[in-house]
């Protein structure tokens, strides 16, 4: 199963998150995640293997890089719902 943008996925920790980015980075895919109750609850994670698992990072340089990518990401799909 593929996960995708708008998509509300279950974590380890319990809590249900929707996906509001996902990015391919150096033959990597990550996602932004938000969680549904708590706004202010983000996770950043990594997919491994063909199983689609989600491995949270929190490598504050990655994060750092990826942030600008997911932001640009985001805007994207802004801009394609809205044509």
């Amino acid at each position: 199963m593929d996960i995708d943008i708008k998509d509300t996925i279950t974590l380890r920790d319990k809590n249900k998150y929707m996906v509001i980015s996902k990015i391919d980075y150096h033959n990597n895919t990550y996602y932004y995640l938000i969680n549904e109750v708590n706004s202010e609850n983000i996770k950043f994670c990594l997919e491994k293997n063909e199983r689609k698992t989600l491995i949270e990072i929190d490598d504050t340089n990655l994060i750092q890089t990826l942030l600008p990518i997911f932001a640009g990401s985001i805007n994207s799909e802004h801009l394609k719902a809205n044509h």
